[in-house]
């Protein structure tokens, strides 16, 4: 549609193409400027056809597989872990903002405190890049041709995955509330999940398979990190009610009746790890 480029309308038309194969979106676009369409109707035409498309793709059993094993429950959760650690994330750095001095670290307890926050900082955001982006390898090895709406739907979950739901009582309307509480959760799930997801499907896309020490290294770390973070990634997403022993809420003695819930954000990385050792073993078979 290259006479058409100086249309907002016709640009949109192209764009919107650019979701077809290759090979019929030159076949579509050929016959739309042959026929002389107007823009609006070119755009109800493609937009039919491209639902056409892709209602025909959802009819195979492995875009929905990505959906309901991957893109809803690890979606959801990413959403509750994002946004919990997103606001703790916004505390410590306003605290730290108002309070930081260097002399203090001087002081060995000060010093402590500052290592442990940079240390369980770091582990949370290894966390949450590994899980976004092996969920994105599986969601893009199982719907490959279905991928834009996939990412689509996963992008909805994790934002709207809390929505309505306040992570802290009474705030003053105030600036720090606001950076604390919408932008710290909004920069974590843009940058250490969507982007990190958004790598990892296009990466499974592609076909090609892992390295088998490099996938295996990675896992090791993802699990060391999952473990680290269990009980922090649990209580985001459901808060205890029951104080242990001690009687405390958030305490190491405190019940843990959502444990498994760290197996559902590992089991892209067993399934990855699973089909590259499957693969090499039937290499090397070939080979022999």
């Amino acid at each position: 549609m290259r006479p058409h480029t100086g249309s907002f309308s016709w640009w949109l038309v192209d764009r919107v193409s650019c979701l077809l194969d290759e090979s019929e979106r030159e076949v579509v676009c050929g016959d739309l400027a042959e026929c002389g369409s107007r823009p609006g109707r070119a755009l109800r035409e493609v937009l039919g056809l491209l639902v056409r498309r892709q209602a025909a793709l959802w009819l195979d059993w492995q875009p929905w597989f990505a959906v309901l094993s991957a893109v809803v429950p690890i979606g959801l959760l990413l959403s509750h872990a994002s946004r919990s650690w997103g606001v703790i994330l916004g505390i410590d750095l306003a605290n730290y903002w108002v309070l930081w001095d260097f002399s203090y670290l001087a002081y060995p307890g000060y010093r402590n405190d500052v290592i442990h926050l940079v240390v369980w900082t770091g582990t949370c955001w290894v966390a949450l890049v590994g899980w976004s982006w092996m969920c994105g390898f599986v969601v893009g090895q199982f719907s490959r041709r279905t991928l834009w709406l996939t990412l689509s739907m996963f992008a909805l979950v994790v934002f709207v995955g809390t929505w309505g739901k306040v992570p802290m009582r009474q705030w003053n309307p105030s600036l720090q509330y606001h950076l604390v509480v919408v932008v710290a959760p909004r920069m974590v799930r843009a940058f250490l999940v969507i982007l990190p997801m958004v790598l990892g499907a296009y990466r499974g896309r592609r076909g090609s398979t892992l390295s088998l020490l490099p996938t295996a290294l990675g896992v090791l770390l993802m699990a060391g990190a999952t473990i680290v973070v269990s009980q922090a990634f649990e209580n985001s997403v459901f808060f205890p009610r029951d104080p242990g022993p001690d009687g405390f809420v958030i305490s190491e003695d405190d019940p843990r009746p959502w444990w498994p819930l760290s197996f559902v954000m590992m089991w892209p990385a067993a399934y990855i790890l699973a089909t590259t050792v499957v693969h090499r073993w039937r290499e090397k078979r070939v080979l022999a």
